[in-house]
């Protein structure tokens, strides 16, 4: 492994050891305010219909795919790539294919700073954060599903052989990975700025979060698997993903929009788990 991936592990290692400190610092100095609720009738409608979008688009990638995946070298005509797009593009290099996606689990669990939350707190951020993958990952593979969009690597030489064996080399657009990067940094964000809302370190754990995931979807044109709209695009789907979901579940929009009818609040006993109900 090069030089350069070996000091971006550690400067990613360190950027997400800053955000727990910081988050730490936080829960230590501010008393962190309660912010979300969930609420059974609508939690069940969005956990629904978030599986039935990431389901049925699973379900028709693996059993009914609407492309083919047969390689036709008519389709790699680099006159039809955006310029912009045609600038960020390069060959397949595996060692950052595999660093990129390192940036991208760790962006994608950014939210288990929370833990130090008391375990009031989990259930509701659990089922948030489930909701929120769900959706990120359902719309980006329907686009995908919809989108015949050649990966830039196809059109350089060296490009990887088994991509194009099981089908992946013309999933280019959205990119997946930022998409989840961009959900985790958004969702962890907007909690962080929740829960401690006079935190000094709001900006920091903003910057570090999407940072990262800005890093992640660097590394994914880099690596020659993306063009820079579809990074884009996956920036796109994964911030709103992560922003909407537990804007939906505040107090204050459930005071607004919903009232405060059967909010549910769970938390971990030592002999198993205290449900309570506000109506």
């Amino acid at each position: 492994m090069s030089t350069f991936s070996k000091k971006l592990k550690k400067l990613t290692l360190s950027a997400f050891l800053m955000l727990v400190l910081g988050a730490k610092l936080s829960s230590t100095v501010y008393n962190y305010q309660p912010s979300f609720e969930l609420n059974p009738l609508y939690d069940g409608i969005e956990l629904g219909l978030g599986a039935v979008t990431a389901g049925s688009a699973f379900i028709f990638d693996k059993f009914f795919p609407f492309k083919s995946s047969t390689l036709d070298p008519k389709v790699l005509d680099k006159e039809k790539i955006p310029d912009m797009d045609l600038f960020f593009a390069g060959p397949y290099n595996k060692t950052l294919h595999y660093i990129g996606t390192g940036t991208a689990f760790l962006a994608l669990f950014t939210p288990a700073m929370f833990a130090i939350l008391p375990d009031t707190e989990w259930l509701t951020i659990g089922v948030m954060y489930a909701e929120t993958l769900l959706f990120a990952y359902g719309i980006k593979e329907w686009i995908k599903l919809g989108v015949f969009r050649a990966r830039p690597y196809m059109y350089f030489d060296g490009y990887p052989k088994d991509k194009v064996e099981d089908g992946d080399w013309n999933c280019s657009f959205p990119s997946g990975h930022t998409t989840y990067a961009f959900a985790g940094a958004a969702f962890t964000t907007l909690l962080f700025c929740q829960y401690f809302p006079e935190s000094k370190w709001k900006y920091a754990v903003a910057g570090t979060s999407f940072g990262i995931a800005a890093i992640t979807g660097a590394l994914r044109m880099a690596s020659g698997n993306h063009f820079y709209t579809d990074v884009l695009c996956g920036a796109v789907i994964g911030t709103a993903c992560g922003l909407i979901i537990p804007t939906l579940h505040t107090k204050t929009y459930y005071e607004k929009h919903l009232g405060r009818n059967k909010s549910a609040r769970v938390s971990v006993m030592p002999d198993g788990l205290n449900v309570s109900f506000a109506l």
